[in-house]
């Protein structure tokens, strides 16, 4: 006998049929019928159809949808699976109303947990911030700034996202504030890759003082930043703070920096201690390397200086 398939499953099931469709005006009127459910998961799966196919239309249907599930949401909204794929579309479509968004800032849902109750809305908040950074509201940075002092983490880290793509006046100054002010690792990386991007030529020299901080976690987060920034100037950096710590961990974060820049001058500095450094710097400057595994070019050239040291004994 088979099974029964519930009205949740069946809804879920169609909708991931229509999202491999080509989207339609059909299309979007089953879509904007599903968000006008009341299972959260089935309005999530529209909402993330909604956002891939930048079905601006449905723009209304998407903040309806979210005023929705603002009331009482520890129940009808748990972990904000609803809320968070709503505000991932809208943000997608750069949605230009900045109203859902500024309440989405201040949403806060506490659920309980098998402890204390914990808040599951600080993803709510981060795309609120980036949604709201996107939009012309000028009061935007004045409002995310609160933001910087939330109690979650990723809260923080979203609210570091929006302003430093917002492009603001004052944005890079409450970055660098930020990152002086001191926070977990991943939210003073943030801000210093967010600084890196907003104002590359004016910002190295002030992310390189973080790579000699005594906090070695802030200091492997400045030197991924500055790989993954990708700026010239950052390989200088990058090479003679390598040459002078002895921390093992933050010279091998060092060296993935160097790989993460994709430069010539890097890469040859890495096969160059491939072929030629002691035997723990040689090894990890491979790991570093790892990244370029299906570059048969590079891959070739790590094969040479490999047997390059093993002939010199």
């Amino acid at each position: 006998m088979a099974r029964k398939v519930s009205p949740l499953e069946a809804q879920l099931d169609r909708l991931a049929e229509l999202r491999r469709q080509t989207p339609s005006p059909e299309g979007s009127a089953e879509v904007a019928r599903c968000l006008g459910s009341k299972m959260n998961l089935v309005a999530a799966k529209a909402a993330r159809i909604a956002g891939e196919w930048q079905a601006a239309e449905l723009a209304p249907d998407l903040v309806a949808a979210f005023e929705r599930f603002l009331i009482k949401p520890e129940t009808t909204d748990r972990r904000c699976e609803a809320k968070i794929e709503i505000l991932k579309a809208l943000c997608k479509l750069e949605h230009p109303a900045p109203g859902v968004f500024r309440r989405g800032l201040l949403h806060v849902q506490m659920e309980a947990s098998y402890g204390p109750a914990v808040d599951t809305a600080a993803e709510v908040r981060a795309l609120s911030a980036m949604g709201l950074a996107q939009t012309d509201y000028s009061e935007a940075l004045e409002e995310i700034l609160p933001l910087l002092l939330d109690g979650e983490r990723d809260a923080r880290i979203g609210a570091v996202r929006a302003i430093a793509a917002s492009g603001l006046a004052g944005d890079t100054l409450l970055l660098r504030l930020k990152a002086l002010s001191g926070d977990e690792p991943e939210v003073v990386g943030e801000c210093l890759a967010g600084l890196l991007r907003a104002e590359p030529a004016k910002s190295v020299d002030f992310v390189a003082k973080f790579l000699d901080g005594r906090e070695e976690a802030v200091a492997e987060a400045a030197a991924l930043a500055l790989g993954d920034s990708r700026i010239e100037s950052a390989f200088a950096v990058l090479r003679q703070v390598f040459e002078r710590t002895r921390s093992r961990a933050l010279r091998r974060t060092l060296l993935l920096g160097i790989a993460l820049l994709r430069r010539e001058n890097a890469l040859d500095y890495l096969l160059d201690l491939v072929q030629n450094a002691e035997e723990q710097t040689s090894v990890d400057a491979v790991a570093a390397l790892a990244m370029y595994e299906q570059d048969p070019n590079l891959q070739e050239r790590l094969d040479r200086a490999r047997r390059a040291r093993i002939a010199k004994g």
